[in-house]
């Protein structure tokens, strides 16, 4: 893991300001976009991922259908078609 060495102070709500070439060089984020991100933690850190919807099974990224609030990939409503 890189550090980018900048800091930032928390507000009193808990807040963060990240840098806006954070997102757009390094999440490849576009300014006019309003994507999602999603937190990790892992000990005493804390990683930022640009959200990406994945299949609820597999987590592949390709060929997305939604079923009951839930993504499945082409492969896995295959799979689950073929149980019998």
């Amino acid at each position: 893991m890189k550090s980018a060495k900048i800091v930032r102070p928390i507000d009193s709500n808990g807040r963060v300001v990240l840098p806006r070439h954070l997102l757009t060089d390094i999440l490849n984020i576009k300014n006019d976009e309003k994507p999602c991100v999603e937190f990790f933690y892992n000990n005493d850190s804390i990683i930022i991922k640009k959200f990406k919807e994945t299949c609820d099974f597999c987590n592949s990224e390709n060929n997305l259908i939604d079923f009951k609030d839930k993504k499945i990939c082409s492969d896995c409503l295959k799979e689950l078609q073929n149980i019998k």
